[in-house]
């Protein structure tokens, strides 16, 4: 009997850990430059390890991994002296006292970032992550072409710049194949602008909120302030508010 007991033990563990394995996501080593408040900086492979907030770094791909303070850290640049570099930051916010992951992608007076709901996804936005639970979710529906299209519709976030990344839509257990439909969920997307000079990121959003939350990047510009109060400037193309705003706040007047 014992021998039984024992040996339903060791199968109730060993399936424990085979259902965890099951459930994870991948969390590659990424080729990148680590850029450090100090000044040094370090070449290598980076992961996440469960967090954006917890780096994991080796210099060469056999080496040992070591841990990193993400509060030392100034920038991450993945895929270093390449064109298909890409810059994030730990920067504060005018929502919060805490930082956010965040991903430079329009440099400019005002710059703009982007953030997600699940920081670890826009991190690894160039991979697929999804669990095998997920894997099977989705395959259930790629031969029922029209649902699964529509479902797979926001897999790729075009940025203002013209530039796109992959954001994987997650995957739940629940489908339905008799109405061939499936509920996903895809991580949600914030802007931010980031005044040059600032530290502060300033969230980009409807007319009446940016007035309120976002004082300190418009109260030197009383022209912008009317024309947002008035409705006849909005933040929906962030490009074209970044120019607008530079040609009526006299901004590169005062940086010549």
């Amino acid at each position: 009997m014992k021998k039984k007991l024992s040996l339903l033990f060791v199968v109730i563990c060993f399936s424990n850990l085979h259902s965890q394995d099951f459930e994870l996501r991948i969390t590659p080593f990424i080729k990148s430059k680590i850029v450090f408040k100090e000044g040094s900086s370090k070449d290598g492979f980076l992961r996440l390890a469960s967090s954006v907030f917890k780096l994991r770094f080796k210099e060469k791909e056999g080496d040992k991994e070591s841990k990193i303070d993400y509060e030392l850290v100034e920038k991450i640049i993945t895929n270093p002296y390449t064109e298909n570099e890409r810059t994030f930051q730990y920067l504060n916010h005018n929502y919060s006292k805490f930082k956010i992951f965040t991903e430079l992608i329009y440099q400019d007076f005002l710059s703009i970032y982007i953030s997600l709901s699940d920081a670890d996804e826009l991190f690894y936005s160039d991979f697929d992550r999804q669990s095998i639970p997920e894997m099977m979710a989705q395959a259930r529906f790629d031969n029922r072409t029209g649902h699964f299209n529509r479902l797979k519709s926001s897999d790729t976030l075009e940025l203002p710049n013209g530039k796109k990344i992959a954001l994987p839509i997650r995957y739940s257990y629940y489908y339905n194949l008799s109405y061939g439909s499936a509920s996903g969920i895809s991580p949600t997307l914030s802007y931010y602008l980031l005044k040059q000079g600032d530290s502060i990121l300033y969230k980009s959003e409807k007319n009446k909120r940016f007035l309120k939350k976002a004082r300190p990047i418009i109260e030197n510009c009383p022209d912008i302030q009317l024309d947002l109060e008035e409705d006849k400037l909005t933040l929906r193309n962030l490009p074209r508010f970044i120019e607008y705003y530079k040609m009526t706040c006299g901004v590169e007047e005062k940086n010549e």
